[in-house]
């Protein structure tokens, strides 16, 4: 629960999920008047909400080399933090089928 209101806490997290969100309703073939998307949709999101929030042995093992870096090597832990849980989302929307109409 505490990772789910890390997530909803953050701007550009939230934003994505309803990207996300949208994608899914487009793709049910939802009415125009904003119908739910079907429970398999909304399952294949949540998880992709949980690989986003999930960390690995790498991303660990940067947080813990995190304060004894530079602030300029600092944020580059950053950014490879976020490009491991990106393609953590990916391989499990790949694994979900998700991605077969876009690639």
């Amino acid at each position: 629960m505490g990772k789910l209101e890390g997530l909803l806490s953050d701007e550009e997290s939230v934003k994505q999920l309803a990207e996300l969100a949208q994608m899914f309703i487009g793709e049910s073939g939802g009415e125009e008047g904003g119908s739910m998307p079907d429970m398999e949709s909304v399952m294949k999101l949540t998880g992709l909400v949980g690989a986003f929030s999930q960390s690995d042995s790498n991303s660990e093992l940067l947080l813990a080399l995190k304060p004894h870096l530079s602030a300029e090597r600092q944020k580059k832990v950053d950014k490879a933090i976020k490009l491991l849980r990106l393609i953590a989302v990916w391989n499990i929307a790949k694994e979900n089928g998700l991605l077969d109409n876009i690639i």
